[in-house]
């Protein structure tokens, strides 16, 4: 009997990390973690909606047709969407409220990508560590920055 649960992505990617990988000079460090947990990795929704804002933003153009490939073709078919849901709903509005109770408000957007990892037992990865600190302080999340090199 498989067990589906095994099969859930352990990693959930920031945008800053995903749209690494398109870059001209990609980080050495991003890269090499990607492609070490590629079936381990997933997004979410919000992170998928920065995307294709990014995307849609752009003039017309040789680099929106690439970016777009790459967004709706690699991205899309590589890694799990996953949703905000009433269980991140809920753990969203717990996160939030914690933090003003503590006078650490953070952006609506970043509490929305930690509810989706918590939810969902996932380690974030992301650039911006420090925009999910308070959230730490609160809750259980893990954070985790591909741009540094593993620690020996």
């Amino acid at each position: 009997m498989t067990n589906y649960a095994d099969e859930e992505p352990h990693y959930l990617l920031d945008s800053n990390i995903v749209s690494e990988i398109i870059k001209p000079e990609p980080n050495f460090n991003v890269i090499k973690k990607i492609g070490e947990h590629n079936s381990d990795c997933a997004i979410c929704t919000p992170v998928w909606h920065e995307l294709l804002f990014g995307l849609y933003r752009m003039p017309d153009g040789l680099n929106k047709k690439y970016l777009e490939k790459f967004i709706k073709d690699d991205v899309y078919e590589n890694f799990k969407i996953k949703s905000y849901t009433e269980k991140t709903a809920d753990i969203q509005a717990v996160l939030r409220a914690k933090l003003e109770a503590i006078g650490k408000p953070t952006q609506k957007e970043d509490s929305m990508i930690a509810s989706i990892a918590l939810a969902n037992h996932m380690v974030l990865v992301t650039r911006n560590t420090r925009h999910f600190t308070a959230i730490q302080e609160v809750s259980d999340l893990q954070v985790e920055n591909w741009f540094e090199p593993a620690a020996k």
